[in-house]
C-alpha cells in the first residue's frame, strides 16, 4: 500500500502565542472531527512552526503532550502518527487542557458521575503534584532533542531506557537484567498480553481476589484460567497443579488484600516453576515504597528466579498513569517471542515518552522522587492508620506496611458497593473490595493515601464511620 504523505500544516491559527496546550488541544479537535485518522502522519514540528509562527520548541511541546496522552505514537518510517480514534478524542474536547487528559472509554453514564471527589482515595493514585516539575520538563526537552525527526529504527527502539531501567532496577529493587532482556510497553496490561501470547499456556493460575485487569488478558488468551485463593501471606502456592504452566502473582504487596509472601513460600513458588518449566508473571506494581515491613526484594531478585520469573514494573504508581508506560524484564529464552507477541499486537509506546523517563532516570530525578514519594506516603499512611485505629477499632486492617493502598475489613454489616456510594456522595472516593473477586469477594475497602493530606486523614476516617453506620 502506498505510505500516507506527511502533511506540510495542521492549519493552525497563526498566533506566535498559542500554548502548547493549545496546540495540542487543536490536533485532539482535527481527530475528533475526523480529520485525522488512525495512522495518519503528522507535519514534522520544523513545518508546524514554520506554517503557524508558533516557535518550534513549544510545538515539540505539544507533540510531547499528545505522545504522553496516547494520542499520537511514533512509527518507524512515518514519523509522528495519529494513535486515538475519533471516539476517543471526542470523549474530552469539551475539556480545558490535556494536562492529564486521556481519552476515555466510560460510557456517558460513567462520565456524568465523574466528578472530581473531595478526597481521592483510590488505590494506586500517585500525588503527582510530588513531581520536580523542572526536571520533568528538562526530560522531555532533552528526549525531543534526541529523536527530532522520529524516523529511525532500531531492533529495541526503546534502548536508551532499558538500559536506564537496568541500571534503576538493580539499585532499587536489587533485580539484575540485560537491557536487551527489558521490553517497554504502553501498560501492565500489553506486558502480561505478550507474556501469554509467548508462552501459549493450556492452563493458567492467579490470584482472587486479585488485579481484574490482568485478569482479563489471562481470561481472554489461555484456554483454562483458576483462580486461586489467598490468605494472609499472598497466593496460596499450595493450590497450584501440575497441569499450570503460567501464573500471575503479586507477591510484594498481595493486590488487593497487601499480604507479603514470605520467604518460604516464595522458594515454594520457584520449586513449582522450575519443577513442572513454569512461568511467573512478577507484578511489582508498588513494591518501591516499604513502610514498617523488613527488607524484602522481588521474586525475580531470588537465586535461581531468572529463568523463571517475568518481572513486570510500571511509572503508573511511582509518576504518573498518564505515561502510559511499563516494562518486562524476561528470562533470555523468551525475550525474543515476548518482542515479537508485542509487535503482532501493536503494542507501540511512543519514544519521546520513553526517552523522557530515561532522562528522568538517569539525571537522578528519579531516585530523589521516590525517596520524597517514600516520606510523604509513610507520613500520610502513619496518620489514616493512626486515625482508623482510633475512631473505628473493630476494623481489620491490612496490607499497611508497604505500597500505596491499605485495606480495611468488616464483619457482616453493610455491603462494600453500598458503603462507596455513600462515601462518593459524602465526596470521597475509594474502592469496594468485593469487586475485585470471582470466587472469592470479602467485604471490605481499599483506601489509597498517597494523596490524603495528614490533616484530612481523621475527617476521612470520620466520613467512613458515617459511611458505615
Amino acid at each position: 500500500m502506498p505510505r500516507n504523505r506527511r502533511p506540510d500544516t495542521l492549519h493552525l491559527p497563526t498566533d506566535a502565542g498559542a500554548s502548547a496546550e493549545a496546540v495540542a488541544e487543536h490536533v485532539v479537535r482535527l481527530i475528533a472531527a475526523g480529520r485525522l485518522s488512525v495512522g495518519d502522519p503528522l507535519p514534522s514540528t520544523r513545518a508546524v512552526a514554520l506554517d503557524s509562527g508558533i516557535p518550534r520548541s513549544r510545538v515539540v511541546r505539544a507533540y510531547e503532550l499528545l505522545g504522553a496522552g496516547g494520542y499520537v505514537t511514533a512509527r518507524a518510517g512515518s514519523g509522528v502518527v495519529v494513535a486515538a480514534g475519533r471516539e476517543a478524542a471526542r470523549s474530552v474536547t469539551a475539556s480545558p487542557g490535556l494536562r492529564g487528559a486521556r481519552p476515555s472509554s466510560a460510557r456517558p453514564a460513567d462520565r456524568r458521575q465523574a466528578r472530581r471527589p473531595r478526597l481521592n482515595l483510590m488505590p494506586g493514585a500517585p500525588d503527582t503534584s510530588l513531581i520536580d516539575e523542572r526536571a520533568w520538563r528538562q526530560a522531555w526537552r532533552e528526549s525531543s532533542r534526541r529523536v527530532p525527526d522520529l524516523d529511525w529504527y532500531r531492533p529495541n527502539e526503546h534502548e536508551v531506557l532499558s538500559h536506564a531501567l537496568r541500571d534503576h532496577l538493580r539499585q532499587v529493587r536489587g533485580v539484575v537484567a540485560d537491557a536487551a532482556d527489558i521490553v517497554i510497553f504502553p501498560g501492565v496490561t500489553a506486558a502480561i498480553t505478550a507474556v501469554v501470547d509467548a508462552v501459549t499456556p493450556r492452563r493458567a493460575a492467579m490470584e482472587d481476589p486479585g488485579y481484574r485487569w490482568a485478569r482479563k488478558p489471562l481470561q481472554d488468551n489461555v484456554a483454562r484460567l483458576d483462580l486461586l485463593d489467598v490468605d494472609d501471606d499472598g497466593l496460596r502456592v499450595d493450590r497450584l497443579r501440575d497441569a499450570h504452566q503460567l501464573v500471575y502473582v503479586t507477591p510484594a504487596h498481595q493486590y488487593p488484600l497487601g499480604g507479603r509472601m514470605p520467604v518460604e513460600r516464595r522458594h515454594d513458588l520457584l520449586r513449582w516453576a522450575r519443577t513442572h518449566h513454569g512461568v511467573v508473571i512478577e507484578d511489582d506494581f508498588d513494591g518501591e515504597f516499604r513502610h514498617d515491613a523488613p527488607p524484602l526484594g522481588p521474586l525475580r531478585a531470588m537465586s535461581g528466579a531468572a529463568d523463571q520469573v517475568v518481572y513486570v514494573g510500571t511509572a503508573s504508581k511511582t509518576l504518573t498513569p498518564h505515561l502510559r508506560l511499563a516494562w518486562a524484564v524476561t528470562p533470555a529464552r523468551l525475550t525474543d517471542d515476548v518482542r515479537r507477541a508485542a509487535a503482532e499486537r501493536r503494542a507501540d509506546v511512543c519514544r519521546i515518552t520513553s526517552g523522557a523517563l530515561a532522562h528522568f532516570i538517569q539525571s537522578g530525578a528519579m531516585a530523589k522522587h521516590l525517596a520524597r514519594t517514600q516520606r510523604t506516603y509513610a507520613a500520610r499512611r502513619q496518620r489514616l492508620v493512626a486515625a482508623l485505629t482510633e475512631q473505628l477499632p473493630d476494623l481489620r486492617i491490612t496490607g499497611a506496611d508497604s505500597g500505596m493502598h491499605l485495606t480495611v475489613r468488616w464483619a457482616g454489616g453493610r455491603d462494600d458497593v453500598e458503603v462507596v456510594e455513600r462515601l462518593r456522595r459524602r465526596g470521597v472516593a475509594t474502592a469496594a473490595l468485593s469487586s475485585y473477586g470471582v470466587e472469592h469477594r470479602p467485604n471490605g475497602l481499599l483506601l489509597g493515601y498517597a494523596q490524603l493530606p495528614e490533616t484530612a486523614a481523621a475527617g476521612a476516617v470520620r466520613d467512613l464511620a458515617h459511611a458505615l453506620d
